[in-house]
């Protein structure tokens, strides 16, 4: 009986072909995991996410699935999503989620096509000062449910970074921990996209140019809502330049080393309300921006 992936209640349901990715090949007897099978049959995966992509067809609805347990460690080659519509869904839950290494500085997943997901995965730093998890510069791209983890010696730069072309993006309900302060580490940085939305994560580390980060030209009609924000450095929880629009609503902010500042909150030109900022341990909330706006 051939295999039907869409009985699989926990996978979207779609049009397309669905490709299954595994490091530990079939379940039974651990081989079989290849770039060279068709991986069509979670009994005959791939071993690679981007050898998957290659095969998928665009706008077509085509899914890559991530099988528990997979583990990929990325070097001088990355993971390109460069085929429109495709959605790259991990299985598993806590330690059995997929984890996905970046063993090189340069190593990355870019984004360069339109409407691609990735959800349910685990990106680690294998090495210092790794420039960016995420590279995104296609439209429409969503990232949720994925953790990003750092060492004490091994970081992201940048966890994920907006360029102008990824407009419409959508990054909800993520955890990222533990940057540990080197120079330029950014949490989210928004680089002259616009109606990107921010919502329901959990960012929290020593983020030394800050955590969600309007970087250069004014990202247009932002939602950040929901969040949960630590920083450790003196730099920023939310700084937005000053022409940037939306809404930042219902933020949890804290930041230990800095009181309340330009350098802790910036809303630029956007709608807030209710976002609360402690600079302290048992310290009284604080609703930021403190001064109405006219």
């Amino acid at each position: 009986m051939a295999f039907v992936p869409n009985t699989l209640s926990n996978l979207p349901v779609t049009s397309g072909r669905v490709f299954f990715v595994s490091s530990t090949g079939n379940r039974d007897t651990g081989g079989r995991a290849s770039d060279g099978n068709a991986g069509r049959d979670p009994s005959v995966p791939m071993a690679t996410v981007d050898a998957a992509m290659a095969r998928c067809k665009a706008s077509s609805g085509d899914l890559i699935v991530v099988m528990p347990g997979h583990v990929e460690s990325l070097g001088a080659s990355d993971i390109t999503m460069d085929v429109a519509g495709v959605s790259i869904i991990g299985l598993g839950q806590g330690g059995s989620r997929p984890v996905i290494t970046h063993a090189a500085t340069g190593s990355t997943v870019s984004v360069t096509a339109a409407n691609c997901r990735v959800s349910n995965i685990e990106f680690t730093p294998g090495i210092a000062s790794v420039a960016a998890a995420f590279t995104v510069s296609g439209a429409n791209f969503e990232l949720d449910n994925c953790k990003f983890n750092s060492a004490a010696a091994f970081e992201f730069l940048r966890v994920v970074s907006l360029a102008s072309g990824a407009t419409g993006s959508v990054i909800r309900d993520c955890v990222i921990n533990g940057l540990d302060g080197a120079a330029g580490a950014t949490g989210i940085a928004l680089n002259g996209c616009d109606q990107v939305q921010i919502l329901r994560n959990i960012i929290q580390g020593d983020f030394s140019t800050g955590a969600i980060e309007n970087v250069t030209a004014s990202a247009m009609q932002t939602i950040i809502a929901d969040n949960i924000v630590s920083n450790q450095s003196t730099s920023g929880t939310i700084t937005m330049l000053a022409t940037a629009t939306g809404v930042i609503s219902n933020n949890m902010l804290s930041n230990r080393t800095t009181g309340l500042g330009a350098a802790s909150f910036t809303g630029g030109d956007c709608l807030c309300n209710q976002n609360f900022y402690v600079n302290d341990e048992d310290e009284a909330n604080v609703i930021v921006p403190t001064t109405a706006s006219t």
